[in-house]
This record gives structure tokens, sequence and C-alpha cells, in this order.
């Protein structure tokens, strides 16, 4: 039998408050759906606040570990689970749900509504209104699908957890491989030396398809139109062309040309630009040293950051003409092998990472099911992880 998530949560408080009054000696964290990615908080993003202010903020209900943030507006669906510190306030737009232990298992119910379908139907519920969102009585009459017993749901988030643990495992790994490519790109800069980007780079501007030519159903070319669907390294397919216009070849950077100006990814494949990105190809070859030489001074971006009437952008001309970091000629060629192969690395532990959470969320329909048995499901992820 389904139950409402109101009957599982002991409490659904949504945030009072509309601004967080910045405080870098602050202990706290103001966190709004910004600060949510994937489903960590990105302490980076989120907003500082001070202890008077954290305590002004949480007055109807303090948060603490294994409560869960609920993003309801913009977008609608993010959740993420509060850490163990517990230093986290409800930023605006989110929810913070406390599962009620007698009913559910706090885990289980994270990983039920961060669920693929669920998700989905969270987005279905927020459709109609000019900006997309649910109130605190949508949310609390959400019906949930018929829940396994409490030793089940235990089991099940047990499962679920351990490939959320190599998930984790493999990204701080990439982040350490990361800050190991910057580390050996600093150390081989040529200092006070600087190129023209079009000088060392081929470059092709984006073009976007018209609108009538695209799909999400797969059909036609890959198409990205801009950082929608940036990821660590590589963008995730969403939407596709059966007319495409410009293109970036395979390990081609792909670069923003309006805000966020500079961010970049690398195209996996042969896939359509629009008009929001660029494709750069390296002369000389050394694609992994360009890659990180463009991510390596953020101030080379900033003057592109007010460019145009409303967000940020840089032209064709522009691009040309930046101004980025050399690298000594007696180094680039040990240097290029050297980030080959980091990310050759980095591209292996995402790609794990993409299997293993595929494998997760394969897993939980079949568990809440019955299909799938715990035992054969704890068999499924140590093969995934293996």
């Amino acid at each position: 039998m389904s139950v409402l998530l109101g009957d599982v949560c002991s409490h659904i408080v949504d945030c009072e408050h509309k601004t967080a009054p910045i405080d870098p000696k602050g202990g706290y964290f103001a966190v709004g759906t910004p600060a949510m990615r994937g489903n960590q908080i990105d302490y980076a993003e989120a907003r500082r606040i001070s202890k008077a202010t954290f305590e002004s903020w949480t007055r109807r209900l303090t948060p603490k570990s294994g409560d869960l943030l609920f993003a309801r507006e913009a977008p609608v669906g993010p959740i993420v689970r509060i850490p163990r510190e517990a230093n986290v306030a409800p930023g605006q737009r989110t929810v913070l749900l406390r599962p009620d232990p007698t009913k559910v298992d706090a885990e289980f119910l994270y990983y039920l509504l961060g669920s693929s379908a669920q998700q989905a139907r969270f987005l279905a519920l927020a459709e109609g209104s000019t900006v997309p969102h649910l109130n605190v009585p949508e949310i609390r009459a959400f019906a949930l699908p018929p829940l396994p017993s409490l030793a089940e749901q235990h089991a099940i988030a047990d499962v679920l957890g351990a490939l959320d643990d190599k998930i984790a495992a493999n990204t701080r790994l990439v982040a350490t491989a990361d800050q190991l490519a910057g580390l050996l790109l600093r150390q081989a800069i040529k200092p006070g030396s600087r190129a023209r980007l079009g000088d060392v780079a081929t470059i092709t501007m984006g073009s976007s398809p018209t609108g009538d030519t695209l799909n999400e159903a797969g059909v036609g070319a890959v198409f990205y139109q801009g950082v929608r669907d940036f990821g660590t390294r590589f963008p995730t397919r969403r939407v596709w062309t059966t007319g495409p216009t410009r293109w970036a070849e395979t390990g081609d950077i792909l670069m923003s040309v309006r805000a966020p100006v500079g961010e970049s990814n690398i195209a996996p494949e042969r896939v359509c630009v629009g008009r929001g990105l660029a494709a750069v190809r390296a002369k000389d070859g050394r694609q992994a040293t360009l890659f990180h030489l463009l991510r390596s001074d953020a101030s080379v971006w900033e003057p592109f950051e007010a460019e145009g009437t409303v967000f940020g952008s840089i032209n064709r001309a522009q691009l040309h003409a930046l101004s980025i970091p050399t690298v000594s000629a007696s180094e680039s060629e040990a240097l290029e092998e050297r980030l080959t192969a980091i990310e050759a690395a980095i591209a292996s532990s995402l790609r794990e990472n993409a299997e293993l959470a595929a494998t997760r969320d394969a897993l939980l329909p079949g568990l809440m099911s019955g299909m799938v048995r715990v035992h054969l499901a704890e068999h499924l992820a140590s093969e995934a992880g293996a």
C-alpha cells in the first residue's frame, strides 16, 4: 500500500528566509539549490553565515545528521543529505525533511526520492506554473510507492550505499589527479611567456541548428548548446539534432563562450556544437596541455563576464586573441605524456562512476518490488566495483 511522504517524515519544514548575509568568518552555511551538486553539497558555492544567523533561521527545526534537503524550486527535485557535522542551514527554495525512524530508513528514503522514477514524478507535479515549483503541502501529499519492511529498507540502503562509497572514492581520486595535473602544469609554465589562442589552436565557433531538428529520442547527432550538460570532464547526452551545423571532433575541448565564459569539457565523440560553445584543438597535438592551460588562469576570462547586454560572452575575434600561458619547450613533450596519462585515469574513473550509478539506479526498482533479492544485489554491487 502506498504512503504519503508526510506520513513517514516527522517534520517537513520550508525555509523562511530569502537572503543570506555573507559572513566569511561564519562557521555555518546557507545552502540553496545552487549549492547542490548532484547528491552533494558544494561548500565552495554555499554562503557562510554566522552562528547567530544560523540559530535565527533554524528556530523551527535545527538540522541534524540524517535529515534531507529537498529542492522545491529552480530546479525541482535535487536532494542531499545533511552531513555528519550538521552545520548547514536550509537556503532559499529548499525544504528540510526529517524521516521518522520508526517508519522509514533515512538512507533508503534518500535513495528512493533521488531515483529517476521519483524525480520524474516531482518534475511532472511541478509543471504548469511560470516557475516550476512545489509547495510544502504538495510535498507532504506526495505518494510514495509501497515500502518494504524497515529491515529490508536497511539492507537495501546498505547495498546502494556501498555503490555510492565506491563512487565517492573514485570522485576523490579524480580530484587528486586533477590537482596533480595542475601542479605539473604550473611547474612547466614559462614565466612571463604568453601566446594568442588563435596561434596555437584551431577554433570552431558553434552554430545552433533549427529548433525543429532537435529531439531527445536519440535521433541524429548529439548536440550541445552550452554548459547545461557539462560534467567533471565530459558532457552528458540529452539532446540530438537531425540538422547538425558545426562539429566538434572527438577529444576537442568544448569551451563555453557564453556565461559562464571559459568553462570547459572534452568531447567524448563527434558532436554538434551550438552558439554557446566553441570547439578548440591544439595545433601541435598537445591537447591535454592546452586543456589545462585554458583552465589554469581564471583571470583571462573575467573581462568577458561583463560582455553583452545581459550575460557574459566572448566572440570569435576575442577568443582568437585570448592570451594564455605557454609551457617551456624543453618540458612540453614530457608534460603532455604525463597529463595524457592523468586524463586517461580520470576518464576511466568517471566511466566506472557512470557504470556504478547506472547499477545503483537499476537495482532500486527491483529491490523495492522484490524481483531482486538483497543478497543478489550485494553480489551485483561487488561485481560492479571490481
